[in-house]
């Protein structure tokens, strides 16, 4: 018998999946709320089929395939969001995930893919394939939507401004200059539709990023 994990943070989403696994034959070994708890479920575990939301508290899950995928290998990762998005499909696909589904696709398609696919094959909802992000509630951004727009030295330099950090100190502690740092400020200002610095502090406290 297959073994799934699954973590999402919306217990009723969690339970109508681990019943439809059952339905199918598969072993629920457990659900996950905290994108930091997951690799050592996968650890403690061994599942063989992982099903990954995105927004995941604690730690996205973009973060999380990365870092279950570096332990295994062969785990299949099934990502089932509700973000219908280019650009993330493109992301989990190169962090190693085996599969993009929409929380609206077919059931009978998550369960196919589930059977048959391979460590090294990747699929992709027909849901997200017949959709032409038409509805204008694919274009309103949320806390995960920005999150992921940041670089890995924006999210540097933010940690440093919660701190209280100048211009000058920040650009001294990265070995950058001050005015890479404010130019690297006003770019997460822009990207996350904020005017002030203190918005930029609130949301890394709102993110966990301190």
């Amino acid at each position: 018998m297959r073994k799934i994990l699954i973590a999402d943070d919306h217990s009723l989403f969690s339970s109508g999946m681990s019943a439809l696994f059952v339905r199918a034959g598969y072993e629920v070994v457990g659900t996950v709320e905290k994108g930091n708890d997951v690799l050592y479920e996968v650890i403690t575990h061994h599942p063989d089929i992982l099903i990954l939301d995105l927004n995941l508290p604690k730690k996205n899950g973009l973060e999380v395939l990365k870092e279950v995928r570096a332990y295994s290998r062969d785990l299949i990762i099934l990502v089932v969001t509700m973000y219908n998005d280019r650009t993330l499909i493109n992301s989990v696909r190169r962090e190693g995930a085996n599969g993009y589904f929409l929380k609206n696709s077919n059931q009978t398609e998550l369960l196919e893919a589930s059977a048959r696919l391979k460590p090294d094959e990747f699929m992709v909802s027909v849901t997200v394939e017949n959709s032409n992000s038409a509805d204008p509630s694919d274009l309103v951004e949320d806390e995960f939507d920005r999150l992921i727009k940041l670089t890995v030295r924006e999210k540097e330099i933010l940690k440093l401004l919660v701190q209280g950090l100048s211009s000058k100190e920040i650009g001294e502690y990265l070995e950058i200059s001050p005015s890479t740092v404010d130019t690297h400020r006003k770019n997460m200002l822009k990207k996350l539709s904020f005017n002030k610095v203190s918005e930029l502090v609130s949301y890394a406290f709102r993110n966990n990023l301190v």
